[in-house]
C-alpha cells in the first residue's frame, strides 16, 4: 500500500521586539500545531496505518493545537 501522510507540522509568528518592548514583555508567539492532519491514498476504506486486514480498529487521531507562547 503507498501513501503520503502529513504527521506534523507548526506555524508559528513572533510579533517584531518594537512592538512589545514597551508592555515590558520579551517575546509574544502565536502558533498552530497539527497531527495527522493529510493523508493520501487511492485506497479508501479505512486508515491505511492500521495494520489490519478488516479496519477494525481505531483510526489515527488528527489534532489541531492553537496557543499563544508569552515570554516576561
Amino acid at each position: 500500500m503507498s501513501f503520503l501522510r502529513m504527521k506534523d507540522i507548526e506555524l508559528g509568528y513572533s510579533l517584531p521586539q518594537s512592538l512589545i518592548q514597551k508592555k515590558r514583555i520579551k517575546k509574544v508567539r502565536f502558533y498552530v500545531l497539527a497531527n495527522n492532519i493529510l493523508t493520501f491514498s487511492k485506497f479508501k476504506l479505512w486508515d491505511v496505518e492500521l495494520g489490519t486486514n478488516n479496519g477494525m480498529k481505531y483510526p489515527v487521531m488528527k489534532n489541531i493545537n492553537v496557543g499563544l507562547e508569552l515570554t516576561f
